[in-house]
């Protein structure tokens, strides 16, 4: 049996994002290839850099045309929606209730939140969530992205009814002249593309690689 060498997809994603899931699946589908990831605040930057070849990025819901835009030498797959959140002291009337309005939390000075758009200051989150424990305040932005940081002495919930606050999702991102079959294959099981698919190339030993 022939034994190809190890390569590894470099992947790099948001916080608040989880793909632990589709790197388990794509190291157990795609012989001789396996992720090699880390988190990072602007995944963007690693895979224009070169030094990535996917990211799994946090992007603004209200910009639809594409990272960059229709002239981009990026491609985009947009993934899913993120649920907006709210985090308040740990003592707040929140930690009783699964949800919240904005109506609920309208008195409270708002430390952070998303813009109209849906762009998400991180060094601000945290900086708020900070202030937030230290029983000042709440802070909103995406449920995922708070579960995360998980600042002690604050309790977060979905926060729902808030128009002013842009949303969020998270992409997939890779460069077009890096769209190689093993990219291929690693967007297609986020996509949900089951195991034996015909679509999947790696795992039948065709490879074809750029970059």
């Amino acid at each position: 049996m022939l034994i190809m060498p190890q390569q590894f997809l470099r992947v790099v994603y948001s916080p608040g994002v989880q793909p632990d899931k589709w790197f388990n699946r794509y190291d157990e589908r795609i012989p001789s290839w396996k992720i090699a990831s880390a988190q990072a605040d602007d995944p963007l930057k690693y895979v224009q850099a070169g030094a990535a070849d996917v990211a799994i990025v946090r992007l603004p819901s209200a910009e639809q045309g594409g990272v960059g835009g229709k002239e981009s030498d990026l491609h985009e797959v947009r993934l899913y929606d993120e649920q907006l959140g709210v985090a308040a002291p740990k003592d707040h009337p929140l930690k009783v209730v699964e949800s919240a309005t904005l109506v609920d939390v309208e008195d409270e000075v708002i430390n952070a939140e998303p813009d109209a758009q849906g762009r998400v200051d991180l060094a601000k989150v945290r900086e708020g969530l900070q202030v937030v424990a230290a029983n000042v305040g709440v802070v909103i932005a995406p449920r995922p992205l708070l579960r995360a940081i998980n600042q002690p002495g604050v309790v977060h919930r979905d926060l729902f009814d808030a128009p002013r606050v842009g949303g969020t999702r998270v992409a997939l991102v890779w460069r077009k002249d890096r769209d190689a079959d093993e990219v291929q294959d690693f967007v297609g099981i986020c996509r949900g593309r089951k195991a034996g698919s015909s679509r999947q190339v790696g795992a039948k030993g065709k490879r074809k690689r750029k970059g």
